[in-house]
């Protein structure tokens, strides 16, 4: 949004500054300041405690540095401010005392893998377009997570009775420069999901996390909330963050390759790239679906994908090959869409995964296995295995056994990260673990 003239003459506003850090394990965190602090907090950063930061520091060594990432500055929409004054937020990153880059700041590490990919491929760089779901909750209901209510019969209604509050979302993302692609209410009742155009992974990371903090304030003003929740509701559909993808330049789009009709135009480096990714899911599963409820999401029956597979207009498939209406625009709009992420994930950590199996499969020449036709939402398990397909982890413990044994995430992520944020995760499990399943309670009271 800036240029140095505009953050000189911001800072002599009557304004404030909210600087957002997110943490490893995904969640966002606020400092905020009066606006004076702004060509401070982008030029040298100001220090704060990092060890109250999931995942950050220690606290026998807690102090760290947020720096401004001046590009990412956006002034909020003055209906979700907390006060009159206006409003500037900044997305920052994390150094430590040193002024390096902080070893667990997921985003300085997803800009690090970037630079690695463009030298690998030709100057390019991973760009991505989320699609996060979520549910709208209230003060009556909100008790009621986890419990079995509610049905999917809610998509694309135009009588969702709350979609002025999705469109309320829409006009204030848009106001925040976002370039808003469409809104709907989605399959479960309560459930809805806004898009915006794809960018580089870290701009589409940034917005992701500004998107949940609008969603919720647009909310409150109603006397609603969100819920981000992979699962929150047994019988209803759960929520994902599909993630569409792709490697180019910004004005080229590697993937395609107008020869390459046989293989629905991918390029042969692009199917190396995503072959890496997929014969690595069950690792990058710890990242993309971080959370015990997340596998209570990942189960046959409600639109989730479960099985490790690439299929061209194939919603049953964990990747997708989307269909593109207008034949001129497939050089430009091809991509993959990865379906089994979920929005708890760390953005950031999750396309700097994307990158580093991706490279990994274009060193290794991933063999490209081929589009998966059938329908595999309606196959049992004995089917899937009986055809040889794999399948996403069913718990968050496999997940976890599968991305502490994976030396390419661990190269790609540094040692510090990758074992810090397998603890965190062995930390959700251990915590998660002694609260019995509500649907094995009732099962077995009795037994």
């Amino acid at each position: 949004m800036s240029t140095k003239l505009s953050v000189d003459k911001i800072a002599k506003e009557d304004a404030i500054l909210k600087t957002l850090v997110t943490d490893l394990s995904g969640g966002l965190r606020e400092i905020i300041f009066p606006i004076s602090y702004l060509p401070e907090v982008i030029k040298n950063g100001i220090a704060y405690d990092g060890s109250s930061f999931e995942g950050i520091n220690d606290i026998n060594s807690s102090d760290a540095i947020i720096k401004g990432v001046e590009e990412t500055l956006v002034k909020a929409d003055p209906s979700i401010t907390d006060t009159d004054k206006d409003e500037y937020w900044i997305i920052c990153n994390i150094l430590d005392v040193e002024r390096n880059l902080h070893p667990n700041c997921a985003r300085s590490k997803l800009v690090e893998l970037q630079k690695k990919l463009a030298k690998i491929w030709k100057g390019g760089n991973l760009f991505t377009g989320a699609e996060p779901e979520a549910f709208f909750v209230t003060p009556e209901n909100k008790g009621e997570v986890g419990k079995d209510f509610g049905g999917n019969a809610n998509y694309f209604n135009p009588k969702d009775p709350k979609k002025f509050i999705i469109s309320e979302i829409m006009n204030v993302l848009e106001n925040m420069d976002f370039q808003i692609e469409r809104a709907h209410s989605e399959v479960g009742d309560e459930q809805f999901e806004i898009n915006w155009r794809f960018d580089r992974a870290e701009r589409t990371a940034d917005k992701i996390q500004i998107y949940k903090q609008v969603a919720h304030k647009v909310a409150q003003n109603y006397g609603l909330d969100v819920t981000f929740l992979p699962k929150p509701y047994p019988s209803r559909n759960g929520s994902g963050m599909h993630m569409h993808i792709s490697v180019g330049d910004g004005k080229t789009n590697f993937f395609f390759d107008e020869k390459s009709r046989e293989n629905r135009y991918f390029s042969k480096k692009a199917l190396h790239f995503l072959s890496g990714i997929l014969k690595e899911i069950p690792a990058l599963a710890a990242i993309s679906n971080r959370t015990e409820v997340s596998y209570s999401r990942l189960v046959p029956g409600y639109e989730a994908p479960c099985v490790i597979a690439m299929g061209a207009c194939n919603r049953s498939a964990a990747c997708r090959i989307p269909a593109i209406a207008d034949p001129k625009a497939m050089k430009k709009g091809i991509r993959a869409e990865f379906r089994f992420p979920d929005p708890l994930a760390n953005p950031y950590l999750l396309s700097a995964g994307f990158i580093a199996l991706g490279i990994a499969g274009l060193e290794n020449e991933t063999k490209f296995k081929g589009f998966t036709e059938e329908d595999l939402f309606s196959m049992s398990v004995e089917e899937l295995i009986k055809k040889r397909f794999k399948l996403i982890p069913r718990t968050l413990w496999d997940a976890y056994q599968n991305y502490v044994k994976n030396s390419i995430l661990e190269k790609a992520l540094g040692k510090t990260m990758f074992s810090t944020y397998a603890s965190l995760v062995l930390h959700e499990i251990d915590v998660c673990q002694p609260f019995a399943n509500r649907k094995s309670l009732e099962m077995h009271y009795f037994d």
